[in-house]
C-alpha cells in the first residue's frame, strides 16, 4: 500500500530571522520516504512556495482539504512557538498556523481543524509548539487549550516543548526511524545484513530528537483518543498497525501529551 507525504520549509523568511538547514531537514524526510519506502510524494514546498493556506482549515478560510489533508503524513521545518508555526509575511494566507486563544480569549479560533482527508499525522520540527503552559490573551493556555480542537480525525501531532537546533538531519531520522532504515541510513550498516526494524511513529519521533537534538531539548506528542482506537500505538503504513481515526460523538474523547526529553 502507497501513503501519501507532504513536507513544506522555510530557510529564506522575510519576517524573523533567517534559518539554514530546513531544506535538507525537509528534503531528508522527502527522500527517504519516496526512495527507500512506498510513499508517494504529495506536495514539497519551500520558502516562498510554503503557505500558511495549506494547513489552515478550509472551514477557517483555508485549503487544507486541497493540501495536507491530502498526504498522510505531513513535516513541517521552520519557526515555531507555543502559539503556531510561521511562514513569510508574502504567503497565502497570513504568516501563521495558530492554535487556539491566540488572537482571541473565547478561544474557537484556531487555524488547524484536521483529519477530515487522509491526514493522520503531522510532524512539525519547531521549536516550543507543544510546551505544556503559555500565556496567551492574559491568561495561561495548556497545550490542550491551544491544540485539542486541531484534532477531527487527526492522530498525531509531534512537536517540541523547547527550542530546537537548526539541523539537516532530523527528517531523515524521524523517516528512517518509521520505515525502519534508521540503522542504514543513520548509520550506515547495509540492510541487507540486518533488515528493517520501524519504530511506532512516536517513538519514531522521541529517538529522532535523542539521536539529532543536544540533552536539554524536549519533544513532545499530543495525540486523540477515543472508542476503539489506539493511536499511540501508531506505526507508519505498511510497516504496523495502524489505528482508526479518532473522531468525536461517541461516549468519550480524550487526548494524551508526552513529553521525552532528549
Amino acid at each position: 500500500m502507497s501513503y501519501g507525504i507532504g513536507t513544506e520549509w522555510i530557510n529564506a523568511y522575510n519576517n524573523l530571522n533567517p534559518l539554514t538547514h530546513e531544506h535538507e531537514d525537509a528534503g531528508g524526510f522527502w527522500d527517504e520516504l519516496r526512495n527507500h519506502d512506498s510513499g508517494t510524494g504529495i506536495f514539497n514546498w519551500g520558502d516562498g512556495n510554503a503557505f500558511e493556506d495549506d494547513f489552515k482549515a478550509n472551514a477557517r478560510g483555508g485549503h487544507a482539504d486541497q493540501w495536507v489533508e491530502q498526504a498522510d503524513i505531513v513535516y513541517f521545518t521552520g519557526h515555531g512557538s507555543p502559539s503556531g508555526f510561521y511562514f513569510r509575511s508574502d504567503v497565502p494566507d497570513d504568516s501563521q498556523v495558530r492554535g487556539d486563544f491566540t488572537s482571541t480569549s473565547a478561544g474557537n479560533d484556531g487555524d488547524l481543524r484536521l483529519g477530515h482527508g487522509d491526514l493522520e499525522w503531522l510532524g512539525l520540527e519547531v521549536c516550543n509548539t507543544l510546551q505544556m503552559d503559555a500565556v496567551q490573551q492574559g491568561a495561561n493556555r495548556d497545550v490542550f487549550d491551544r491544540w485539542a480542537d486541531a484534532f477531527e480525525g487527526l492522530h498525531a501531532i509531534l512537536s517540541f516543548t523547547t527550542t530546537s537546533l537548526d539541523l539537516a538531519n532530523p527528517g531523515r531520522a524521524f523517516a528512517s526511524a518509521m520505515d525502519g532504515r534508521w540503522l542504514t541510513a543513520m548509520y550506515g550498516i547495509p540492510e541487507f545484513l540486518i533488515g528493517r526494524h520501524p519504530m511506532r511513529v512516536i517513538d519514531a519521533w522521541f529517538w529522532m530528537a535523542e539521536f539529532t537534538q543536544p540533552s536539554w531539548v524536549e519533544s513532545a506528542v499530543l495525540y486523540a483518543n477515543a472508542p476503539g482506537t489506539n493511536t499511540g500505538a501508531d506505526f507508519l503504513h505498511d510497516h504496523g498497525f495502524v489505528s482508526a481515526d479518532p473522531h468525536r460523538g461517541g461516549s468519550w474523547f480524550s487526548w494524551t501529551w508526552i513529553p521525552h526529553a532528549c
